[in-house]
């Protein structure tokens, strides 16, 4: 629902129509009471200003305001993140010398287009190493090192029709952020309106960078020297967890808003907890199966984040809620009294739950 005042012309058309609906003076019931038609069309009148009151009282407050309302109250405060569209290198080849325009467009087996933002020229042996973006923002857009595109725009003379894609990879590519977790940096924001480098301030700072970054830690006295670490990831327990490609991103961000300490960012490795369980017989299905995964897997997303302790037990609480499944056996490398414990250089993440 959104609020839409229509004109008066349209409230008069519309008023009237309702009461020449309501009033028949030929027809012999209770609906010639006028005091009945006045009371129903007033009625109509006032529920529909009471509905969008009600709607804009929602807008007020950003836990219940609804996705756009939510950005256009809290943008000058919290800046939105949008999707960001990947980029990387590909080689191109052809005739020794030969220059490549700008503008070009390349094709992937996806369907994802990409373009060429500068124009090159290919070295003495025919070969070009060139960075390509891709034409629409958002992971899709992100392809792995050694697969190939095909030209669809002109093809360039002396330019060969397919380019392979090098280095890293193009990368970079995020969705934008989703309302829930726009709502989540606002409240952040409200809590804690003053940033100046305080305890958890360079963690805010990093997830406000980029929409690549969904959630971030800092770590104190890391390294020789005592830095801030900020360790930040990609994705959620859920969907999957990836590493943030653009960490310079990250890095300009804060440099632009932190005071001048030293610090530094990196996107942890992610270690894959793989656990053993088992339901009741008589509790053991498919569908149960997989509600429990689930549940692990939220569970993660509460607690997990670099330095810290997964326990089978804890996991086996988390899939327990004694209505549904009432009894479960989890186990972490092979013990029910299993611990995966990692280091503030490690992410914990829920991958395979090997079902016994």
């Amino acid at each position: 629902m959104s609020f839409n005042r229509d004109s008066l012309a349209a409230l008069l058309d519309r008023i009237y129509a309702n009461y020449t609906s309501l009033f028949r003076p030929l027809d012999k019931t209770p609906r010639q009471n006028l005091l009945k038609v006045f009371a129903s069309v007033d009625a109509g009148i006032y529920h529909q200003l009471l509905g969008d009151l009600d709607f804009l009282a929602k807008q007020i407050f950003p836990d219940t305001a609804e996705g756009e309302y939510l950005r256009e109250h809290w943008s000058s405060k919290t800046t939105p993140l949008y999707a960001i569209a990947a980029a990387g290198e590909v080689t191109m080849s052809g005739i020794s010398n030969k220059s490549i325009p700008s503008g070009v467009v390349f094709a992937a087996a996806s369907g994802e287009h990409y373009y060429l933002e500068k124009s090159g020229k290919l070295d003495e042996n025919g070969q070009a190493l060139i960075m390509v973006k891709a034409e629409n923002p958002g992971q899709q857009g992100n392809l792995a090192p050694g697969e190939k595109l095909s030209i669809i725009s002109a093809i360039p003379v002396g330019i060969d029709s397919e380019a392979v894609v090098r280095g890293n990879g193009i990368s970079g590519g995020a969705d934008a952020e989703s309302d829930e977790e726009y709502l989540v940096r606002v409240l952040a924001a409200m809590r804690n309106p003053s940033r100046y480098g305080k305890k958890d301030d360079f963690a805010l700072w990093a997830r406000d960078a980029s929409a690549e970054v969904s959630a971030a830690w800092e770590f104190k006295n890391f390294g020789v020297f005592g830095a801030i670490l900020i360790q930040v990831i990609k994705g959620n327990q859920i969907d999957g967890i990836q590493p943030v490609d653009n960490l310079t991103e990250v890095i300009n961000y804060i440099s632009e808003n932190a005071p001048p300490v030293s610090f530094e960012v990196r996107t942890p490795e992610i270690i894959s907890i793989n656990p053993s369980a088992s339901l009741l017989i008589q509790e053991d299905s498919q569908a149960y199966r997989e509600l429990a995964e689930n549940r692990m897997k939220a569970y993660m997303q509460l607690v997990a984040k670099p330095g810290t302790q997964i326990t089978a037990g804890a996991l086996r609480l988390a899939v327990i809620d004694g209505v549904t499944i009432t009894g479960a056996t989890v186990r972490i490398g092979g013990s029910t009294a299993g611990i995966a414990t990692t280091t503030i250089l490690q992410y914990p993440y829920i991958g395979e739950v090997i079902w016994e």
